[in-house]
């Protein structure tokens, strides 16, 4: 065996060339078992344990996934299109009030009101149009409606009545039924609308005669319009203490003839109330209606993504007999309080005492006015995105607001929809 000591000896004896070819190949078997090392150690630190990982997955040991691929799969599953419909009043088109249409999936124009006999409301005595039907056919409401249909935002028209005699006749007069029917196709027509919105705010006793035929009225309705365009849309608007005390009204029914069943979830305090406090409370106190009451009294009865959560954008401010919460109140002092009046008010005084209900997750403030409490019950983004939220953790179909323009020129409350609405 040649030592190190023979193998220099022998070195000089050696072709120079030949001696050259030995380095080349003795440096190329360094460089192939340096990167054989360098193979090993990768494979040994990544492979094993992703090996590792997967027989831990095939055993049923828990993994880890990181937050943003949680996120990411929570996004894929969550493909619900949720609706964002806003009320257009026709004051508000009156005042040209700056609608967003981008910001909506649907607008509804409110509204026309019909007589008795199921005919639409466009003239007076006098044949002079009356205003809704004025600021219906306005070149304002015409740029709206272009501007929509640009941005592919539905265009609804509602059909109001708040009279029960009226709501009666219609719904139970086949003759009424088809008169009204006859002229709204002609409408959807002619104005190349998206579909139509019932607004009959019909407060009932219990088991009253004639509700029985509400239902059967939509579901003719709806299939009438829908016979040349099913994708019509048809939605009613529904009082949301009314579903809780009166049973007379077939919601079951009701929410199989229509699209959307839009719970205007609101009012639950009003001008006219006794006691201060939230009108559109997610929950309430004891003995207290909400709106968590009126969406488990509509359960079970209308599927959750037929139901359209409508919040306001006002409030009510009142006379009070103390700055406490849920004061008496001064009668006949009440007055609507639009999130416009509130933001302006909250920049003009200093003086204003703001205060958050935890149970009805809403705001509300106090203030002094010549001698005299004041209280405003509102809304606010934060109260917007709490019943943005609920409506989302009870799968619903998407949301509704009364009324565009109550914000003025505020942008804030439509960031919020923006954002947590999806």
């Amino acid at each position: 065996m040649d030592t190190k000591e023979n193998i220099e000896k022998t070195a000089p004896l050696l072709n120079s060339s030949f001696s050259d070819d030995f380095d080349k190949n003795r440096w190329k078997k360094q460089i192939l078992i340096g990167m054989f090392i360098v193979l090993l150690a990768v494979f040994t630190y990544f492979v094993l344990p992703q090996n590792k990982k997967s027989t831990n997955l095939e055993n049923g040991n828990k993994t880890i996934i990181s937050p943003a691929i949680t996120k990411s799969i929570t996004q894929q599953t969550n493909t619900i299109k949720r609706e964002a419909i806003g009320f257009l009043p026709s004051w508000s088109v009156a005042k040209k009030a700056k609608v967003y249409p981008k910001d909506l999936t649907q607008i509804i124009y409110f509204g026309l009101n019909v007589n008795k006999d199921g005919s639409i409301i466009k003239y007076d005595e006098n044949s002079l149009p009356v205003l809704e039907w004025s600021y219906f056919n306005s070149d304002y409401f015409g740029q709206i409606r272009k501007e929509a249909s640009g941005s592919g935002t539905k265009v609804l028209l509602s059909i109001k009545s708040f009279d029960n005699t009226t709501i009666d006749n219609i719904i139970s007069s086949q003759t009424a039924t088809n008169k009204l029917t006859g002229q709204l196709l002609a409408l959807i027509k002619e104005y190349s609308l998206d579909g139509i919105n019932i607004d009959f705010e019909y407060f009932t006793d219990t088991n009253f005669p004639t509700s029985k035929y509400l239902a059967t009225f939509l579901e003719e309705l709806s299939l009438r319009l829908k016979k040349n365009n099913p994708k019509i849309i048809i939605s009613i608007d529904v009082n949301a203490t009314v579903v809780v005390k009166d049973k007379a009204y077939n919601m079951t029914e009701i929410a199989k003839a229509v699209d959307q069943v839009i719970l205007m979830a609101y009012d639950y305090r009003g001008q006219s109330s006794t006691v201060s406090g939230p009108p559109s409370p997610i929950y309430g106190e004891a003995n207290e209606h909400s709106i968590s009451e009126s969406i488990d009294a509509l359960s079970g009865r209308v599927p959750n993504d037929k139901l359209i959560l409508a919040i306001p954008f006002y409030g009510y401010e009142w006379q009070t007999f103390t700055d406490k919460h849920k004061s008496s109140i001064v009668e006949g002092s009440g007055a609507l309080a639009t999130y416009k009046r509130v933001k302006e008010l909250l920049k003009e005084r200093s003086d204003i005492i703001k205060s958050w209900d935890d149970i009805s997750k809403s705001p509300w403030l106090s203030y002094m006015q010549y001698g005299a409490i004041k209280q405003i019950y509102y809304e606010d983004d934060r109260s917007i995105a709490e019943k943005i939220k609920f409506a989302k953790e009870k799968n619903m179909g998407g949301i509704a607001i009364w009324a565009l323009g109550y914000e003025g020129n505020y942008r804030q409350p439509w960031e919020v929809i923006e954002t947590l609405l999806d």
